[in-house]
């Protein structure tokens, strides 16, 4: 009876051990691995109205895809086998942004399929599409592909495969196609839009279907929608959606609709390559890499480059190509506090196609029209909020655009001019001029231009994500107009000959940003935790410091950059200053001809609640900064701090404000400064008096 007493206490843990749930992983996909080899059945479909023609969106077929004839496209799809550059446009895309980790292929049913309205009543129901077209297709009696490939082909993976776990390869008794795809012509599935899941259309041929999904035609290959929703399958659901791809419903990580690029990108894209954060997730990286997140030294040596620069990972890095090397910088911001979404500032080195050879390392609509300028050679960064999770059970969990772009030429309150521009490039559509005044840039809460600025257009004191206005043509005085604005510029990346820095005290920021996480009509969490509500200045630098022949960047990242030297407007319902420690001594120095205003944000930073007094309807709160304990503000000679629409400045226990004999201080009505305890006040003393006098400078109660 001992004996066997101790067998079970042996086998008890290992018993224990296999009925615990298996850990998920971001890196082995959603529905499908993001990792070795797919190949996707596709159906080429078009309806016949013979029962209301009145409801055919095109019914004389297109120069792209002639009526009852398969699209002429339809080998830049997939390439039916792997070769080592891909040739099709998709099959290409998926090779280029894994680093050859994951091969997409596919192959089409070799003729089109027609299905009358008369008999098929439900081509209505777009979404569901598929049913009938595979009803239609087994009237064929076998799988004939164009190039003469069977179910087996179809079938390298195990069916059901779990969220975040492990899939299994090989064929499944009986067989199942992976992934079948239906593109229609002329449905109720406009250009553009479509959709997937886990199920199947029915049995093609005898044979069920894994995963399934349904894309319009109606100008071109679907390209953007194709692949943002293929993506899903790889990453998640639609908290899922950034870079271009998301939409007012969702619950969002900022009150705007997020441009940029991304894997799950779509039609507001300005890049169509993916992002730093998706390889990441993915688990892409190149043969013998060894950190997560890559950049080379000055001697060419692989180093980690997470980095939290406060804690010294500071230098100088080298970044190659990031689409054909996978180099990228992380840039951990500091001083947010644990129970908010944390924050971290990512760089990329962006070649081009011209350069690189990748398709898709270019602007949305670059190179289909002579009016699309084209993307230039130079550093794209995002910020990443959250989303960190890769291992556990809440790595499918958050919400949708936690990538926002940080754009070299700066966030600005802006706002529409009230005419439309006919004709615009590149489609001759309308497009709406905006207004970049360069006396309202606001780098701490401003709009940047991949981005859908929203305002409370009904005047119902609501702004809901869907009052939105697309970035058209620029407006700025000066200089001349400048067209499809949101879909990328060069001025938007890092340049040698353009913006090469940012840091503290330059627009953009360097600081990180606020948050309001909300889905289309309401303010989910009150604005309290986990959103950001303060800015934390951080004193970070990053500088482009030359781009080699061989496309190359050199990269320094610096820290105790406090001194500012252009004017700047900070404007942000809560903005704190560290005890930072500049070159000089100080955590921030206004340098001599330089003015610093705390001001009031014309972009909204909430959604509700207009403050309706003078100069309203505020979406914000007037500006408060605090200066930490420790903390040292300079201004230097002939330079100037102004606070106006009833900003304040707090000056907390153990810190001094110094104004240099010639430096300005001005107050407006209804601004102040708070003395807290034993802060100090030093230099001009008959300038403080003036101001106590006035009840501008006052002592904390």
């Amino acid at each position: 009876m001992c004996r066997i007493f101790l067998l079970l206490a042996l086998l008890f843990p290992f018993a224990l051990a296999a009925q615990e749930k298996p850990e998920q992983r971001s890196e082995h996909g959603w529905y499908l691995s993001p990792h070795g080899t797919i190949r996707i059945l596709v159906l080429f479909v078009e309806i016949d109205y013979d029962v209301k023609p009145e409801k055919d969106p095109q019914p004389n077929g297109a120069d792209h895809w002639p009526k009852g004839q398969l699209p002429k496209w339809k080998d830049r799809v997939f390439d039916p086998y792997p070769m080592p550059v891909q040739q099709a446009d998709v099959s290409r895309y998926y090779q280029d942004i894994s680093l050859g980790r994951y091969t997409v292929l596919g192959d089409y049913i070799d003729t089109i399929i027609t299905l009358k309205e008369s008999e098929y009543p439900s081509v209505h129901q777009a979404h569901s599409i598929g049913i009938p077209a595979v009803k239609e297709a087994n009237k064929r009696g076998s799988l004939r592909t164009r190039h003469g490939l069977g179910i087996a082909d179809f079938d390298l993976w195990k069916a059901r495969g779990k969220a975040g776990l492990p899939k299994a390869t090989g064929p499944d008794d009986p067989h199942s196609y992976d992934h079948v795809m239906v593109i229609i012509r002329n449905s109720g599935l406009r250009h553009g839009t479509g959709s997937t899941d886990s199920g199947s259309p029915g049995e093609l041929y005898g044979f069920k279907s894994d995963t399934q999904s349904r894309f319009g035609a109606a100008n071109d290959l679907p390209f953007e929608i194709l692949k943002h929703e293929f993506n899903h399958l790889l990453l998640g659901g639609n908290n899922f959606h950034s870079g271009g791809g998301n939409a007012a419903q969702f619950e969002s990580t900022f009150l705007p609709l997020q441009g940029g690029w991304s894997m799950m990108g779509a039609s507001g894209s300005s890049l169509l390559t993916c992002s730093a954060w998706d390889r990441d997730r993915m688990g892409w990286m190149p043969e013998g890499a060894v950190h997560r997140i890559r950049a080379r030294s000055l001697q060419g040596a692989e180093i980690n480059a997470d980095l939290d620069p406060i804690a010294g990972d500071t230098g100088v890095f080298i970044l190659r190509d990031f689409v054909t090397s996978g180099d990228a910088l992380r840039i951990r911001m500091p001083f947010i506090p644990e129970d908010r979404a944390q924050q971290w500032l990512w760089i990329e080195n962006h070649q081009g196609s011209q350069r690189n050879g990748s398709p898709t390392d270019r602007f949305h609509w670059e190179g289909i029209n002579t009016c699309v300028t084209g993307m230039e050679p130079g550093l794209f960064m995002t910020m990443q909020v959250g989303r960190e999770e890769r291992v556990g059970a809440s790595i499918y969990g958050g919400p949708a655009d936690y990538l926002r772009p940080v754009l070299a030429n700066g966030n600005y309150d802006l706002y529409l001019r009230g005419d439309t521009l006919r004709n615009s490039c590149p489609f001759g559509t309308n497009s709406m001029y905006f207004v970049r005044d360069t006396k309202a840039a606001n780098p701490l809460t401003g709009f940047q231009e991949q981005e859908l600025p929203v305002y409370d257009r009904d005047g119902d004191g609501l702004i809901k994500r869907s009052e939105h206005w697309v970035p058209g043509v620029r407006s700025e005085s000066g200089k001349p107009d400048q067209d499809l604005i949101l879909f990328g510029r060069p001025d938007h990346a890092f340049r040698m000959n353009g913006v090469r820095s940012i840091g503290m005290c330059t627009n953009p920021s360097s600081a990180n940003m606020l948050t309001l996480f909300s889905n289309g009509t309401r303010d989910q969490y009150d604005r309290k935790a986990p959103n950001v509500r303060t800015i934390q200045l951080n004193g970070i630098r990053l500088d482009l410091l030359e781009m080699r022949t061989n496309g190359d960047a050199v990269v320094r990242v610096s820290t105790n950059d406090t001194r500012m030297e252009t004017d700047q407007r900070w404007c942000a319902d809560s903005i704190a200053l560290p005890p930072l420690r500049g070159k000089d001594g100080h955590s921030l120095t206004i340098a001599s001809g330089v003015k610093l205003t705390l001001d009031r944000s014309r972009t909204p930073t909430r959604m509700d609640a207009p403050d309706l007094s003078k100069g309203g309807p505020w979406f914000s709160d007037p500006t408060r900064m605090s200066v930490a304990s420790g903390a040292s503000l300079l201004v230097e000679d002939r330079a100037m701090l102004a606070l106006k629409e009833n900003s304040t400045l707090h000056l907390l226990p153990g810190n001094r404000l110094l104004l240099s004999r010639k430096a300005r201080l001005v107050i407006d009505n209804g601004s102040r400064i708070i003395v807290h305890g034993d802060a100090a006040l030093e230099g001009r003393a008959k300038h403080y008096r003036k101001a106590r006098k006035s009840g501008r400078i006052s002592s904390a109660q």
